[in-house]
């Protein structure tokens, strides 16, 4: 009875540490897309230009193994993810300013199906439609948690995690 009643509390406190080990901000490249303003026309516009650097994204990153490498991926090519984006906005009739920017930002906890990436300081690449004045779209690059069909297989990004799948038969990566 006590052996069991240790493991319930193991069990419990592993779970924990998993979820709270999500929270390294270096296993994530993410996505900041910034409307002009809060006008329907310029939120569609944002999800626009969203889908045109997605998609760019997807091809480019679609090799990638490590954040790291995704993250370098991405600076690498960031012309043509501003390419994306300015081709985007401007197939959807837009004309002003379409920026593109790598950097560590501030990003709030989201939840993406049943993983929540807390709030912290991410590196990301951020698209600015205009004067970058209107609501946001946030997602993942790197894993991709930007797609819902990519959520079946987000990992859980914890040492503990991995030992004790390797552990108990489990296969440790």
């Amino acid at each position: 009875m006590v052996l069991n009643r240790r493991f319930f509390v193991l069990a419990i406190l592993i779970l924990a540490l998993c979820a709270g080990a999500a929270a390294e901000t270096s296993d994530y490249v993410r996505l900041h897309v910034v409307a002009a303003d809060d006008s329907a026309a310029a939120q569609a516009l944002k999800l626009r230009v969203r889908d045109a650097v997605l998609a760019e994204a997807r091809a480019l990153l679609a090799g990638a193994d490590s954040a790291d490498a995704a993250w370098e991926a991405v600076n690498a090519a960031l012309p043509s993810l501003a390419a994306a984006a300015k081709d985007g906005a401007r197939a959807g009739g837009y004309l002003g300013p379409v920026r593109c920017m790598t950097g560590v930002f501030d990003f709030p906890e989201r939840q993406y199906g049943d993983v929540t990436v807390p709030a912290g300081r991410y590196r990301a690449l951020r698209v600015v439609i205009g004067a970058g004045e209107g609501h946001n779209w946030w997602c993942v690059l790197y894993p991709s948690l930007c797609d819902p069909a990519a959520l079946e297989d987000a990992p859980c990004y914890s040492i503990l995690w991995e030992w004790l799948r390797g552990l108990f038969g489990g296969e440790a990566s």
